[in-house]
């Protein structure tokens, strides 16, 4: 494999005939770098894919690829030498082999009078091999199934030994298995072998995982860019996509990914859908900015959070010990948490800080958490925040007396006491919780102008 050529975008516009698909792109990609272009359906992916490999000339803006402008420094030939692509559609009754499809790659460096070489068919194979598709070589390309084909056409672009390799959806037509196999082959070729590779993924979670950068292009125009953490945000996928995620962190890798929430697993109150010039768009009105803050520790508020986030309430919770079950949930549910160290006694800053935020809040959920010296002085904030006007609620009613969860010599069941004298709801489940936390929300709607 030669280097990788990096590849520049400036001011691109892209469009067919009188419509404008793309306007304004600016993209940069480092030699040797996984780059992934994520977005919703006809948001420009492949177009940009086109302008970039000489397909579909833009109406503005530059394309450079190894520092050469392909539209102005590059004839087609030297462009084929450069960039390989991996289309989204091949034809599947295409009257070759698989050797020979995959042959077809090196067209750029045969000679049209000597033909094909034998470093051209070492290429080739070696392609073939790293594809999984060698066993398959003597093969018609129409006869395979439609991840075999895939993988052909991989192939076909390796044996092209590009610099800056560009896949349109490779995997869309692989099993999980045979989709991380490409994957990590593809990562492999820009570590290892130094070749930049930019690809479209309409899996965000995989894109997450295997991208050094990602690009998300929404509405004609590039919304995000930037590390998998930065760019795959709760707020950036509903505004692209206009869906309603959580995105939580992968356990292995610690990379954004994307869970969705469905429209049916309410009651139907919580979800309004608007439609405008731009199209449609959900708007989560009820819930809105009504946040909840949970006091919680070790999976007490497992079914709480869960319940509530899945019917768009924000949440905070915390002070919670990094690594701890609740903390977990909250971190997967994108709560904004207060994060002590593992094994840690709360301290005075962290609980100054739960303390702030139980004030801002729409409301406070104290869960059926044991109490002790280490997390007490939270208890007490939370009896603070009912002293003030908030409303707070104890789950799990039973626990008002405090002595099944007191481990502080009494001084837990003293301030559940004191926290239910001053009005705090008793809260028999999430359930339950839930039709608490929407009456709050409703009244709250009532009131503000």
């Amino acid at each position: 494999m030669r280097d990788g050529a990096g590849l520049r975008v400036e001011n691109l516009a892209v469009g067919y005939g009188s419509d404008s698909v793309l306007q304004g792109v600016e993209m940069e990609v480092a030699p040797g770098q996984f780059a992934g272009l994520i977005g919703p359906n006809a948001s420009g992916k492949s177009t940009f894919l086109k302008a970039v490999s000489r397909v579909l000339r833009p109406r503005s803006g530059r394309v450079l690829a190894g520092g050469k402008d392909v539209w102005r420094d590059l004839s087609r030939l030297q462009a084929a030498r450069l960039i390989a692509v991996v289309p989204q559609d091949f034809p599947r009754d295409f009257p070759f082999t698989v050797e020979e499809t995959v042959l077809l790659g090196r067209i750029p460096f045969v000679d049209r009078i000597r033909g094909e070489r034998p470093p051209d068919r070492a290429r080739a194979w070696q392609a073939m091999e790293a594809t999984g598709t060698l066993a398959l070589r003597d093969r018609l390309f129409s006869e395979l199934a439609g991840g075999e084909r895939q993988r052909v056409v991989l192939a076909k672009a390796l044996a092209q030994s590009p610099g800056l390799l560009l896949l349109d959806e490779p995997t869309s037509h692989l099993d999980i298995n045979h989709q991380v196999e490409i994957l990590d082959l593809l990562k492999r070729l820009s570590r290892a072998g130094g070749v930049t590779v930019v690809v479209v993924l309409h899996d965000l979670n995989l894109a997450s995982i295997y991208c050094d950068s990602l690009h998300l292009l929404a509405g004609g125009q590039l919304l995000a860019h930037g590390t998998p953490g930065s760019v795959v945000t709760r707020e950036n996928v509903e505004a692209a996509y206009g869906g309603r995620v959580i995105v939580g962190r992968h356990p292995v890798h610690g990379c954004p990914q994307v869970t969705l929430v469905s429209e049916e697993a309410g009651d139907g109150r919580d979800v309004t859908l608007a439609t405008g010039a731009q199209g449609t768009a959900r708007a989560w009105p009820l819930p809105g900015s009504f946040r909840v803050h949970v006091v919680a520790g070790g999976g007490s508020a497992d079914a709480l959070m869960r319940n509530l986030a899945r019917h768009g309430y924000p949440l905070s919770a915390g002070p919670l010990n990094a690594g701890d079950t609740d903390w977990q949930t909250g971190r997967a549910l994108g709560a904004e948490l207060i994060t002590i160290p593992p094994f840690s006694a709360m301290d005075k800053e962290s609980v100054r800080r739960a303390a702030a935020m139980m004030s801002e809040a729409g409301a406070v959920i104290v869960a059926p958490v044991p109490f002790g010296h280490g997390n007490l002085p939270v208890l007490a904030a939370a009896v603070e925040t009912a002293r003030s006007g908030t409303p707070v609620a104890l789950m799990d009613a039973g626990q008002a007396t405090g002595t099944r969860r007191d481990f502080a010599q009494g001084r837990a069941t003293a301030l559940l006491a004191e926290v239910t004298q001053l009005g705090a709801a008793l809260l028999a489940g999430p359930d339950d919780a839930l039709a608490w936390v929407r009456g709050l929300a409703e009244r709250r709607k009532g009131i503000d102008p």
